[in-house]
Parts: structure tokens; sequence; C-alpha cells
């Protein structure tokens, strides 16, 4: 009687491990929608174009924190700036990200309870989107 081996064959198992670099990617792509308040200033700047003084408003949150998350939203390459004079304003453009993210935001609010005012909060957002 033949042993039985535990696992996934060998060539499954490349398979997974050629995909490591795209499943880490992914990740850190995800990783931008773990800030509260990226999800704020991506709320913000979903549909148009608006200046960093703006974003701080829309947001509540200090002026160095929106410019910190905004750097790393543009980073990731979700949004883009454009300088006017001393003013800078951003934008949204992957388009994918802002589907997936409201996508998020549906699930997420068709699963609290319908009296909740977050739900009514979070399909306010979605409508406006």
């Amino acid at each position: 009687m033949k042993p039985r081996t535990l696992g996934r064959p060998a060539a499954a198992r490349r398979a997974i491990d050629e995909l490591d670099e795209v499943f880490a990617a992914v990740a850190k792509y995800f990783g931008v929608l773990s800030e509260p308040t990226r999800l704020k200033i991506l709320h913000t700047i979903c549909n148009d174009e608006h200046s960093v003084s703006e974003i701080v408003a829309a947001t509540g949150a200090t002026q160095t924190n929106v410019s910190r998350h905004l750097a790393l939203l543009r980073d990731a390459g979700v949004v883009s700036r454009r300088k006017d004079r001393n003013t800078a304003f951003y934008k949204v453009t992957d388009r994918v990200f802002a589907d997936v993210c409201r996508t998020v935001c549906v699930h997420i609010a068709g699963g609290i309870d319908a009296r909740a005012p977050l739900r009514e909060d979070l399909l306010a957002f979605v409508q406006q989107h």
C-alpha cells in the first residue's frame, strides 16, 4: 500500500509561490483602505477635485494628518495631485479602487442593523458616489 502524502502537489505549491508577489501587492493595495481617515478623504474627493484645505474642512482631520494620508494615497497610485500656485488639489485617479471601496461600504452597511444610523450614513455615502 502506497503511503498518502499530505499537502499539495509540488506543482500546485510552485504555482501558489509564483503568485506571492501578486498577493503581496494586493494586500498592500487593500491596506490603503485600512485607515478611517483615508476613507474620509476618499469620500471627499471621490467625484471631484478638492484642495487640501477643503479636504481638511470636510474630514475634520488636521492639515498635517490629511497631507500625510494624501501622500500615501498618491504613492499608492490612488489619487493624483495638481498644483495651482500655492494650492494643491487632489482627485481620485484609480476608479477601480473607488469602486472597491464603495462595494465594501455597501456590503458593510448591509450587515448593520437597519435601525442603526451608521447604516443610513453608509448607504447615503454610496448613493452620493
